[in-house]
């Protein structure tokens, strides 16, 4: 009888941490994308040159680059371009697998000095951001 008890105790605890286990991996699975976002001048070799936080007013071109994970090929993200908090360009980019690494281009005119960043959206979701200066 004790012998038995104990096989029934043994599977009982065995199916709470198998529970346990499948729930974590769920909840991982559930947490989404994520990403890293830099700016810089140029992309070249699908790698950023010339990443910094503050750009002079003749830049020209500013560069979004992200590296997205935990997603699959077929999904989407957004670089929502903002100057002084007013967005000011929209870009959907295709993820082709996991990670991915991915970038936009935002033409700044010599006279939009000020405050700038570019968020990195996924399904409405802001994943990550990345502020910078033009002046």
């Amino acid at each position: 009888m004790g012998t038995r008890w104990l096989t029934v105790a043994v599977i009982f605890l065995s199916t709470l941490v198998a529970t346990e286990v499948v729930a974590q991996g769920a909840a991982t699975q559930d947490a989404g994308p994520t990403a890293e976002a830099q700016v810089g001048t140029a992309v070249v070799d699908r790698a950023l040159q010339g990443a910094a936080e503050s750009f002079p007013a003749s830049v020209g071109t500013v560069y979004g680059y992200s590296k997205i994970a935990k997603t699959q090929a077929g999904a989407t993200i957004e670089h929502v371009w903002y100057h002084n908090d007013v967005e000011v360009g929209r870009k959907q980019l295709n993820i082709g697998g996991s990670p991915w690494r991915t970038w936009s281009s935002k033409v700044i005119p010599a006279d939009a000095t000020g405050d700038w960043k570019v968020e990195v959206v996924a399904d409405g979701k802001v994943l990550t951001s990345v502020a910078f200066k033009v002046q």
